[in-house]
């Protein structure tokens, strides 16, 4: 997703700016959708998932107006900083409501009795280290895109390929008619940067 600011989604999220309802859906889908399949949720209780943890993020506009794939755009999300950490509030918001599909599922349980439910959601703990995974992937692709944002195409190209592609440098080199030297260059000052954003984006 690309950004619609200078400053990125993470960041405006964090200040208490005002967020768009399509450029946070589209930006926190996916992070909700991995988190649960990372609780062994079936595809139809994933897609109830986020529209639940949604509905709950913007329960005073959306929940009861609107079909939450189809909000007006100047619908927008504010967060409100008394909630705390906005990574530590959509946390406890994604397991709170995944507990309760996993419950509906299984009638018989109650959110003390953690039979049949996954591990990844009966321990606290072990919650904690899956979403802080998925978190960190999250950072990570926005700071990706950001970088993007911030040098040159043939510099990120260069990056891509032989950074997260894993390509061999002689290669990415011969394909972009530059030298081995150059695709060195690319990798280090694209990691340098890519560093840079993410300490701008990470939730403190």
């Amino acid at each position: 997703m690309a950004f619609t600011t200078s400053k990125s989604l993470l960041v405006r999220v964090r200040n208490g700016d005002e967020i768009s309802w399509n450029e946070f859906y589209a930006s926190y889908k996916p992070l909700i959708l991995l988190c649960g399949y990372d609780c062994h949720l079936s595809t139809d209780e994933n897609e109830e998932l986020v529209q639940k943890v949604m509905c709950e993020i913007f329960r005073k506009d959306i929940l009861g107006k609107y079909d939450i794939d189809n909000v007006p755009d100047d619908i927008v999300f504010q967060h409100d900083p008394e909630k705390g950490r906005f990574r530590h509030y959509l946390r406890k918001i994604i397991r709170n409501q995944a507990l309760k599909i996993v419950t509906k599922r299984k009638e018989h349980l109650s959110l003390d009795d953690d039979s049949g439910i996954s591990e990844n959601l009966s321990s606290p703990d072990q919650w904690k280290a899956v979403w802080d995974e998925e978190w960190r992937k999250h950072v990570l692709n926005e700071a990706l895109t950001e970088l993007k944002c911030r040098i040159q195409s043939e510099t990120y190209v260069s990056f891509e390929m032989y950074a997260i592609q894993n390509r061999p440098v002689q290669e990415v080199a011969e394909f972009l008619n530059v030298s081995v030297s150059a695709v060195y260059t690319a990798k280090s000052r694209c990691i340098s940067e890519l560093k840079k954003i993410i300490e701008e984006l990470e939730d403190r």
